[in-house]
C-alpha cells in the first residue's frame, strides 16, 4: 500500500483545501494510505472517510519566534514524521508556508512543493527584485509541481529552475459536485459570481463595471465573503446595487451555479480558475478574463471564445450580454482532463518516479 502525506496550511477557506481534500479521497479510494497533515488548526472542512489528518501547529511568541517560525515550525513537523512507524512514499507541501516549513525539515529533499498560484502576478512595484530573489530560494533546484502550464511558464521567466517539475491540475469531482448541485436557491434569471471578494486580485470593480455595461436583466448574484462591505459600496456608486445580491460565503456553492445563466470571472491573476471547471461540470456557461494562469487551459476549444483580455472591461461586458444570448453548448469532454481518475493516475506515476530517485 502506497502511503501519501499531503502538508498543508490549514483546511480552511479558499480553493486549495477542497482540492487536496477531493485528492486526498480520491487517492484513498483507489486503496492509498493516505494523511495530510495541516500546520494550523484551521479547520472548517471534514476529512474524507479513511483518511488520516493531524494538526501539527506552531505559534510563536515574540519577535525572535516571529522571525524563526519557519525553522522552528520545521523541528515540530520532524518530530511528527519522527514518530511515524512507516516512511511515506510520496510527500506533497501545498501552499506558501508549507512550502517554507518544509523546505528547512527532514523533508526538504524529498518533498513536491505543490505551487497553486501564479507566483509572478503580485511581483510589482519597488520591492520586486528581493520578491523574486526570496522566490528563487524557496522553488530554484527543489521538486515542484504546478497546477497550471500557466505556472509554469511564470517560474521560467523569473528565471526558476526547479530540480524537477511536473504539471497536474486540480481533480475536479464531478459527480459530487452534480449530487450537490441540485438544491434548489432563492433566485431567479440571474448570473453569478463565486469567490472571495478581493478587489486586488478578484477585481469586483470590473465584475461590477462589465455588468453594467453589459446591459442584461438578468440579476448578479455574488456568492463570497471577504471585502463585501467594500464591494456593496462600490456597486451603489455605479448605481446597480438595486440589482445586485450579496449572498454570503455558502457552504454548498454549487447550485447557485448550476442555476446561473452564466458564471463570469473578473480576477487580475488565478493559479487554476477552479471555479470555472467547476461550472462547466454544473453544466453553466463562464466568461472568463483571460488572465494568468489557467483559464485558457480549461475554456478550450469552442469555449475559448468566453476568454476576454485582461484590461477589456468593455468587451468583458459585451461577451456577458453575447453568452446570454447564445450560450455554448458544454459537454463532458471540456472538464474530462480534471475528472479524479485522469488526476490520481498522474499522482500515482510520481509514487514509481519517486522510487527511481530516492
Amino acid at each position: 500500500m502506497n502511503r501519501v502525506l499531503f502538508i498543508t496550511d490549514h483546511l480552511g477557506g479558499g480553493g486549495a483545501p477542497i482540492s487536496i481534500l477531493a485528492l486526498a479521497s480520491a487517492l484513498a479510494a483507489r486503496g492509498c494510505s493516505v494523511t495530510i497533515v495541516s500546520l494550523q488548526n484551521k479547520v472548517w472542512h471534514e476529512p474524507p472517510e479513511g483518511v488520516d489528518f493531524h494538526v501539527v501547529g506552531f505559534t510563536y511568541r515574540g519577535p525572535w519566534q516571529k522571525f524563526r517560525r519557519y525553522n522552528l515550525h520545521a523541528l515540530r513537523l520532524n518530530d511528527w514524521i519522527a514518530s511515524q512507524s512507516q516512511p511515506f512514499d510520496l510527500i506533497v507541501a501545498n501552499m506558501h508556508y508549507s512550502h517554507q516549513v518544509a523546505i528547512r525539515s527532514c523533508l526538504a529533499d524529498r518533498a513536491w512543493l505543490c505551487i497553486r498560484t501564479d507566483p509572478g502576478a503580485e511581483l510589482t512595484g519597488s520591492r520586486r527584485s528581493g520578491r523574486v530573489a526570496r522566490l528563487r530560494h524557496l522553488y530554484h533546484g527543489r521538486r515542484v509541481l504546478c497546477i497550471s502550464q500557466g505556472i509554469q511558464h511564470s517560474l521560467a521567466e523569473l528565471g526558476i529552475v526547479p530540480a524537477e517539475l511536473k504539471v497536474v491540475h486540480n481533480i475536479i469531482d464531478a459527480s459530487a459536485i452534480q449530487l450537490a448541485m441540485q438544491e434548489p436557491v432563492p433566485y431567479e434569471d440571474f448570473i453569478v459570481f463565486v469567490g472571495r471578494l478581493d478587489k486586488r486580485q478578484k477585481r469586483y470593480d470590473r465584475l461590477f463595471q462589465a455588468y453594467k455595461a453589459s446591459g442584461i436583466s438578468q440579476r448578479l448574484v455574488v456568492v463570497g465573503d471577504g471585502e463585501v462591505d467594500e464591494a456593496r459600496q462600490f456597486a451603489a456608486s455605479i448605481h446597480i446595487a438595486e440589482r445586485v445580491s450579496f449572498a454570503g460565503k455558502q457552504p454548498n456553492p454549487y447550485p447557485y451555479i448550476h442555476h446561473a445563466r452564466l458564471l463570469v470571472l473578473s480576477s487580475d491573476y488565478e493559479g487554476f480558475g477552479r471555479v470555472i471547471a467547476e461550472a462547466l461540470v454544473c453544466g453553466t456557461p463562464v466568461v472568463s478574463t483571460d488572465c494568468p494562469s489557467g483559464p485558457r487551459e480549461i475554456l478550450t476549444g469552442g469555449l475559448s471564445a468566453c476568454l476576454v483580455p485582461l484590461d477589456d472591461g468593455e468587451m468583458l461586458g459585451r461577451r456577458i450580454a453575447e453568452t446570454i444570448a447564445s450560450p455554448p453548448a458544454i459537454r463532458a469532454e471540456h472538464y474530462s482532463p480534471f475528472m479524479p481518475e485522469v488526476i490520481v493516475k498522474q499522482y500515482i506515476q510520481l509514487f514509481y518516479h519517486n522510487a527511481s530517485c530516492w
